[in-house]
Parts: structure tokens; sequence; C-alpha cells
């Protein structure tokens, strides 16, 4: 368990606390491209690390990210013009371009200098694989830019998605690096996996983060195979899970080879943005990216606390171990229904849980670390984020599980 004040360190991530100040220095996915569609459209409303934003697309077809409030009256520049290379407030008419620069300000005198002497808030952006990032910190700190896999693939072959989940961020990652609770809260949409529900845990921290192994024994062959499942933790919020691979063409599916990576972005202390960027290395990508967000409602899923995530008890009695259909509307139910920020204080954690007590250790060493002046973990320009990869396999007992991952040993063993 944590206590209350570690439990506030690790939720809080609003203007000024330690979190949040560590959350700010990395580039961060914000919205969906798709969300601005045109030149000169519609700006909307983008909420992060509780502050209010608005986001647009000028004339020239420039991303912006802004904060929302006019520097003026402080009235909504959702409600703005866009024009002519920026936002127009209705309420007195001063304008802003994609960098904050204030542009005019017709209701002042013409000699009036206001305008050069204030800046409204801005924040770097990026668009790239069909996500319009965004950077919170110092500009003196700025870091590259991360070039994931998936951001190099093709359009046919990759996907994203977003989700607003009503809980703090970190709660619902701590699911992507809990192993074991594939065995029971997803027991009946997943097959063919070893029958052993309490793996052997091992975490190795690297300088994105760390990475973690759940180590089953398999149904046959004990003392010659092993089964890994292999999960990065990137921090600050990223989690890579193993993928999904169809060998062979089978009942007139093509082969494939689904990587999925997920991202849980703080939109306050109690929702965040789940992001589900997708790949097929194999061919078009025909995985569901987890689409259950609905643009129209804000992103939201169907289910949701006050129905009990449409969980069907008739089901539960025919077999079905959660009553919730789906695996992601199953992760989501559970995280949500921990509360808003879950109380870990009550917790009681188990083996199981090594790689969640290790990122709870993980962000508030950093956190703290920073508040003294250290570089946070995740930064360094050497990380090769597109070559960062999760594994699922068999493998011979006696490989060392980061082989997995590294390469191949010398000793050989097969599965049969």
């Amino acid at each position: 368990m944590l206590s209350r004040n570690d439990n506030e360190l690790l939720a809080r991530t609003g203007p000024g606390s330690p979190m949040g100040e560590l959350m700010r220095r990395y580039w961060m996915p914000a919205l969906l491209s798709d969300e601005l569609p045109e030149a000169a459209g519609t700006p909307i409303r983008v909420r992060l690390l509780g502050e209010d934003l608005v986001a647009f697309r000028d004339s020239e077809g420039r991303v912006g990210l802004l904060d929302e409030s006019c520097s003026h009256r402080c009235t909504s520049l959702a409600y703005a013009r866009n024009e002519e290379g920026g936002l127009r407030c209705i309420y007195h008419g001063w304008k802003y371009d994609v960098e904050g620069r204030i542009l005019e300000t017709p209701a002042e005198p013409p000699e009036s200098m206001i305008r050069h002497h204030l800046k409204h808030r801005a924040y770097p952006v990026r668009e790239a694989g069909d996500v319009i990032w965004t950077y919170m910190g110092p500009r003196d700190t700025k870091p590259d830019f991360p070039e994931w896999e998936w951001i190099g693939y093709p359009q046919e072959q990759r996907g994203v998605a977003k989700v607003f989940q009503e809980c703090n961020w970190a709660q619902a990652l701590e699911g992507d690096i809990d192993s074991s609770h594939s065995d029971y809260l997803h027991s009946s949409d997943i097959r063919g996996r070893p029958r052993d529900h309490a793996p052997r845990l091992e975490t190795e921290d690297t300088a994105y983060g760390f990475r973690y192994a759940a180590i089953r024994k398999p149904d046959a062959n004990v003392d010659r195979v092993q089964y890994l499942r292999v999960t990065l933790f990137v921090a600050p919020f990223y989690a890579l899970i193993p993928p999904q691979r169809r060998g062979i063409a089978s009942w007139g599916e093509a082969a494939y080879e689904i990587v999925n990576h997920h991202a849980y972005v703080p939109v306050d202390d109690e929702n965040h943005l789940f992001f589900t960027f997708s790949i097929n290395r194999l061919g078009s990508n025909r995985a569901g990216s987890g689409r259950d967000g609905v643009p129209e409602n804000g992103y939201r899923a169907p289910g949701n606390r006050r129905n009990v995530h449409r969980q069907d008890r008739a089901a539960m009695k025919a077999g079905n171990w959660s009553g919730v259909q789906g695996i992601r509307a199953q992760d989501r139910a559970v995280t949500e229904a921990m509360g808003p920020v879950a109380p870990r204080w009550k917790e009681h954690l188990g083996v199981g849980d090594l790689a969640v007590a290790h990122f709870r250790r993980r962000m508030l060493d950093s956190a703290r670390a920073l508040l003294d002046g250290a570089a946070p973990i995740g930064l360094d320009a050497s990380i090769p984020y597109r070559e960062l990869h999760s594994e699922e396999k068999m493998v011979p007992t006696d490989w060392p599980w980061q082989a997995a991952l590294d390469g191949t040993p010398t000793a050989t063993a097969t599965a049969s």
C-alpha cells in the first residue's frame, strides 16, 4: 500500500504539483488529428493536466493549442472566430495566432502598445501519426520528440483511438502492468494461455522506465520451455503490451502481428484520456483499437459506474466471469470502480503486484528527484523509441527472459 501522502503525490497532476511538473517535461498526445478536420474550422476544448485549453487549425492548416481564457477579459476562446491566421475572440475582437502572439486588439486606440507587451499562453505542438502532440513544460528543457515505431508505418497499417475514462491515470495504467489479472478478469475472452495462474515476476529498470516479465509454466514440457509475457513501462504514462499474432492464414483471415501501445494521459486528477496506438506489422490494420469511445459523447464509452458498466448478471450465471463485454471494457470497469482516485492506503499488495509497486516507486522517486533538480527518467536522447517492443512467446527454460527481447542466446529448445 501507499501512504496517503504518497498517494496524493502519485495522483495529483495539476499545475504546481510535483507529478504534474514531471508530466510537463514530456511530449504527450493531446487529441486526434481528425478532431480538427479542416483549416479555419471549429475550435475545440482540450483539458490536460488540469489546464483548460483550446485547440484549433488555422486558415493555413497550422495547429495551435492555447489557454482557453482570453487574455483580455477571460471569456472562452472555444467561442472564437477562426479566421485569417488566428482565433478572434467574439467579445472584443482580440486575435491570437498559433504561437500565442496577439495580432490585433481592435477595441484599443491605435497608439495602444498592449498587444506588444503581452503573449497569450500557447504550447508547442507537433502532428505525427494522426495525433496532435504537445509539450507543456519549460521551453529550455523541451526534449526531442519520441519517434515511436508505430508513427513510421503507413497509414493503412496503423490505427489510433482514444477513450475518456473516469478515474485517475495511474490506477488505469497499473492494469497494463498486472499480468495475473488476465487469468481472472479476462478469462471468458482469452484462450490458449497456460493454466499457471501464479506467474513468477521480475522487473528490470531501464533508461525509459522498466520492463516486466511474467514467467509461467506451460501445460506440457515444463522441463524444457517456459511461457513469457514481457511488458514495458515507458515514462511517464505509456505501456507497451505483448503483440497478438496469427502466423498463417486461417479461416479466411490473413496472418497478422498486432502491436498495441497504450497511453494514459491525465485530463485532471480524476479523469484521463486512454490512447491506443496500434499497428499490424504484416499488413493492413485489421485489429480493433479499442474504439469504444464515442466522439459525440466526448469520447466516453457507453459503460460507466452509473450503469455498472452494463454488467450482465444473467451472462455471469451462464458462465461468463465478469459479465462485462470486451477486454478493454472489463479493464475500465474495475479501474473506474475504484473511485476517481484509488485509496491505495487501504490496499494489501501481494507477490503478484510486483510491477505495480515498482511503477509507483519509479514515478514517485522521479517526481521527488525533479524537485531536487535531477533529470526525469525517460528523457535520455539515446533511448531508441522506434525499437522498443514487448513480447509474448514460449522460450527454453535456460533462456534469461531478457533474451526474448534482446536476442537469441546459444541454447535452443522447442515447445513441442
